[in-house]
């Protein structure tokens, strides 16, 4: 036999002569990284299920201008603040948003008052296909508004008794504006109380081209999270703050972070556990073949031959438990994600890699003191079965 195949051959086969602890070892190693690969598969289809259901919430940032203030009063006597409108341009919006590097959708809108039938009614001015990607959960009754229509708050329709269909006539601003009610939305918001109308026609109306009350924001809340981003554009934005328009958004993120650490707390006690039972598998191993081993010496093998062969078995269960746990792993992980959120997992090849290398790190550091002891054995003592 050749120098290059003898190593193939006894490792081979001293793994299939002791097949119940070859077996277990197997088994171990499999767990362990199929644990961690299910794990990792699972909390990376979390985040982005997790972003998903976010986005169902609407804009997560808002961006409003810091309002013109006068002090009135002085000394003693102050009488409090007056505060008057103030605008933000819709190319500055864009430009900042732009500098930042932060992927966003975006809606403008511009507030105003118009009067129907002499009795004032707070408006707001959209794009309305901005504003239904970023109003999912915006309940309508019609249809979106097209042309010259209007949404109208479900709280104001009642108050001025109007439904889908109706013609309003409103004043104020650049002359009178004619609009057709095409829906009825009901948030339970403050938007049951306005009239929407398109945003062009707003700014024409109230002459304000370009010009708009406050942006709303969703961002993507990885990375630097919404409090990242947020610090991120303010600079950028002169005469304008940025805030958070709600804490869904960073709930989301505690409770995500809070389940990640969980998951991987439990991945390492079990890896803990996993590494403790290989390293007793295998100094069981190595006290069952002490006599092989000394007599592997005496025949003029030496303490690296044996180091060799003791580390090729390790490799080997390493490989085929990495390998066999990466496939059991992407199974639990697709259950897992089907019965908990209905969907299946993502596909994640890369975590072959995880589990590969968790399951050589098991395998090599749980021979680590075996190995040790391998090197310092007596082959003369062995034989004699001391």
């Amino acid at each position: 036999m050749t120098g290059r195949s003898w190593l193939p051959h006894i490792v081979f086969r001293a793994l299939a002569h002791r097949k119940g602890r070859t077996l277990l070892l197997l088994a171990v190693l499999t767990m362990a990284s199929s644990l961690a690969t299910a794990l990792g598969i699972v909390s990376s289809s979390m985040g982005e299920r997790v972003a998903r259901e976010t986005r169902k919430y609407g804009a997560n940032l808002v961006i409003v201008p810091e309002s013109a203030r006068v002090e009135v009063g002085s000394g003693g006597l102050r009488f409090g603040t007056i505060g008057e409108p103030a605008f933000l341009g819709e190319g500055d919006l864009l430009a900042a948003v732009g500098r930042s590097g932060i992927k966003a959708d975006f809606s403008f809108h511009l507030k105003g008052v118009l009067a129907l039938k002499g009795v004032e009614i707070p408006c707001e001015g959209v794009d309305f296909a901005r504003v239904r990607r970023l109003s999912p959960w915006w309940q309508l009754r019609g249809g979106w508004p097209a042309g010259n229509g209007a949404l109208i708050g479900s709280d104001l329709a009642a108050r001025r008794s109007l439904k889908v269909g109706d013609r309003l006539e409103l004043a104020g601003g650049k002359g009178v504006l004619q609009l057709r009610v095409d829906g009825i939305v009901s948030t339970g918001g403050d938007e049951d109380g306005l009239l929407f109308l398109d945003l062009g026609e707003l700014q024409r109306h109230m002459e304000r081209p370009g010009q708009v009350s406050l942006a709303r924001l969703l961002v993507d809340a990885g990375g630097t999270g919404l409090k990242g981003k947020a610090a991120a554009l303010q600079p950028l934005l002169s005469g304008a703050r940025v805030k958070e328009l709600r804490q869904v958004g960073r709930t989301s993120e505690e409770l995500l972070a809070k389940v990640q650490l969980l998951m991987m707390l439990v991945t390492a006690v079990v890896l803990m556990c996993a590494g403790s039972s290989v390293a007793g598998t295998m100094g069981a191993t190595v006290l069952e073949r002490g006599k092989e081993i000394g007599l592997m010496k005496a025949m003029g093998g030496t303490r690296w031959d044996l180091l060799r062969i003791f580390s090729a078995e390790a490799l080997l269960l390493g490989v085929a438990g990495g390998v066999s746990g990466y496939l059991c792993g992407s199974l639990i992980a697709g259950f897992v994600a089907w019965s908990v959120f209905s969907s299946p997992a993502e596909p994640a090849p890369w975590f072959f890699l995880v589990a590969l290398g968790v399951s050589l790190l098991l395998a090599l550091a749980g021979s680590l003191g075996p190995l040790l002891s391998v090197f310092r054995l007596d082959p003369v003592l062995s034989l004699r079965g001391e």
